[in-house]
């Protein structure tokens, strides 16, 4: 077997079981019905709130910029004009949440869940949304320039410009 015969194999190996483990990381943080697992969370800019618990949070107009959020539970928060630019929030779950007006430029949001999420308004310049989930999130108004979209679930969200995308849509909106 040659080197490159080789490297083709293992890519062929790893990438299903990397697959598998991302699912699984992904699947336990949107799920952690947990208390909260990171009390030492402060709600201040560069704040380290990875795997806190703040569902249905209230804090309209906060400043959290470049926060760590990872794996952080917001579903149904309220963070309506909130500063969050440059914030690292992979894997972090919005179900639901109202991010109108957010600044949210600049910030990594691999994999994060938008379910349902309000984004109307908000600015997401710059950001990352590899396979997010925008399925039902409203983006009208909001600011997309330079967004990575790829492999992100956008079906039923609302675009920028109104109109509804359709089901199946990833990575843009159809």
């Amino acid at each position: 077997m040659r080197m490159g015969e080789y490297q083709e194999d293992m890519v062929l190996r790893i990438n299903p079981l990397f697959t598998v483990l991302f699912s699984l990381i992904a699947t336990s943080a949107w799920a952690n019905d947990k208390e909260n697992v990171n009390p030492s969370c402060q709600l201040v800019p560069e704040a380290n709130c990875g795997w806190a618990e703040l569902r249905k949070l209230k804090a309209p107009g906060i400043d959290l910029h470049d926060g760590q959020f990872m794996a952080t539970r917001l579903d149904e928060a309220d963070l309506t004009g909130a500063n969050l630019s440059g914030s690292h929030m992979q894997l972090a779950n919005f179900q639901k949440a109202t991010l109108k007006n957010v600044d949210f430029s600049g910030s990594h949001m691999h994999a994060v869940n938008l379910v349902g999420a309000n984004l109307e308004g908000a600015n997401l310049e710059g950001v990352n949304f590899l396979d997010a989930n925008l399925s039902g999130a409203n983006l009208k108004g909001a600011n997309i320039t330079r967004v990575l979209w790829m492999a992100a679930n956008l079906s039923g969200a609302i675009w920028i410009d109104g109109r509804v995308c359709a089901e199946g849509s990833k990575g843009e909106c159809r």
